[in-house]
């Protein structure tokens, strides 16, 4: 299939790149018929910032914090680098479906931005993924703890989901879940089941 890639640099990435430092990094993502219909994530150089995403039918975004870990950045930064030099090329609107990323990037002081519905370049599939790891990852703890203070027999089941998501790829930062895992395993307010589980999880998790 056609590679759907665009080098973008009108006056609105000028704008958003004006000031930035040696290194930049923003995603975007638009769908409004997937279960999150929005994402927001933009890191300095240092891999802090914020990420923001929007849940179908929720009535406000959700935001959080982001600090990247050191082998987190660094990858981050790999992959950016590799994306920064694609050659433009137009979305495709044969994949509307799929939404739309939009990759905003500073690296080494030079302004790049690459757009796309559908893609078959790893580099910008990856970083994408990268991204979007951030925002499932948030939500999994998000939920986790919730149903750890409010109902903590929903927890066996979202460490099963936890499971699923890592087993697919689908977490930024395995080894970010470590301290939270171990809680869990030494929670007794929890059940046998969940305990082990976590615990298990966490040797996972800090083997990564």
């Amino acid at each position: 299939m056609t590679l759907a890639l665009v080098l973008l640099l009108g006056g609105g990435w000028r704008d958003v790149v004006a000031g930035a430092q040696a290194e930049a990094y923003r995603y975007e993502f638009e769908q409004p018929r997937f279960l999150v219909t929005r994402i927001v994530i933009a890191l300095d150089a240092a891999g802090r910032g914020t990420l923001e995403y929007v849940e179908q039918d929720a009535p406000e975004p959700i935001r959080a914090p982001v600090a990247l870990r050191p082998e987190s950045l660094a990858r981050l930064q790999q992959l950016a680098a590799k994306v920064a030099a694609l050659p433009p090329q137009s979305p495709s609107e044969k994949h509307a479906n799929l939404g739309l990323s939009k990759l905003t990037l500073v690296v080494s002081g030079k302004p790049a931005c690459v757009a796309f519905t559908y893609t078959q370049q790893p580099d910008a599939l990856e970083l994408a993924r990268f991204f979007r790891g951030l925002v499932t990852q948030h939500q999994r703890v998000e939920q986790i703890q919730v149903a750890r203070r409010y109902q903590p027999l929903d927890v066996p089941k979202l460490l099963r989901d936890l499971e699923v998501d890592l087993n697919a790829q689908r977490i930024a930062e395995p080894a970010a879940l470590s301290d939270l895992l171990g809680s869990l395993a030494g929670d007794l307010r929890l059940s046998l089941i969940a305990r082990n589980h976590a615990r298990r999880l966490q040797a996972r998790v800090n083997r990564q």
